[in-house]
């Protein structure tokens, strides 16, 4: 299903985020303008990681709707699945 590859997806894109994170936070500052820079760069990416986390659960939820008024078409009308096919 296309919702689910969708959600995989941006699954993937966070991982990549909270590396790209990690890997910021290991890094050694030497100035005020490297910590700024950094900050700079950390807040860009936890904005980032939180609009991929609300679009997974948004896509998580529509997924489960979608999922569950099938299943419920289907055991209310038992010709459902023989007009899908």
């Amino acid at each position: 299903m296309e919702l689910e590859q969708q959600i995989r997806d941006l699954q993937k894109q966070l991982a990549e985020v909270q590396m790209e994170q990690t890997a910021l936070r290991l890094q050694p500052c030497r100035g005020d303008s490297d910590i700024r820079e950094k900050d700079a760069k950390l807040d860009q990416l936890d904005r980032k990681g939180a609009n991929l986390r609300k679009t997974i659960v948004d896509l998580t939820r529509k997924l489960q709707l979608l999922n569950s008024q099938s299943i419920t078409r289907e055991s209310c009308d038992p010709h459902a699945s023989d007009e899908s096919s």
